[in-house]
């Protein structure tokens, strides 16, 4: 992995949350991203949805924005020329914990180019 970060210039990495009553990115109730998903780098720095560009991820579908009690899902993109960043090793839920809450997620290949 070291080896294929060296000969690299960027890397990207998708993550889909899955959910049941959970949001993941927007809260279309609130308005916000107060409930939305932190990812955490191969070196420890946390991806958030917001704040400083070159520490957020992207979102290419949203489908866990308000409690439905079906299950949707959301897709993220983490693209980064900081390829010491990839790939990601933690996610941190922040909508979870009530009741009818259930996710899963599904972790994508890192992608080095």
């Amino acid at each position: 992995m070291t080896f294929l970060r060296l000969l690299s210039t960027e890397g990207s990495q998708n993550i889909t949350y899955h959910c049941k009553n959970s949001v993941a990115y927007m809260d279309e109730e609130m308005g916000n991203l107060k409930k939305a998903l932190l990812i955490q780098g191969s070196n420890d720095v946390e991806i958030r949805a917001e704040g400083n560009s070159r520490f957020t991820y992207s979102v290419l579908e949203d489908g866990c924005t308000k409690h439905t009690g079906k299950w949707g899902k959301t897709v993220i993109e983490y693209r980064s020329q900081k390829t010491s960043r990839l790939p990601i090793v933690d996610i941190a839920p922040m909508d979870i914990g009530g009741v009818d809450q259930e996710f899963g997620v599904d972790v994508g290949p890192v992608c080095f180019l």
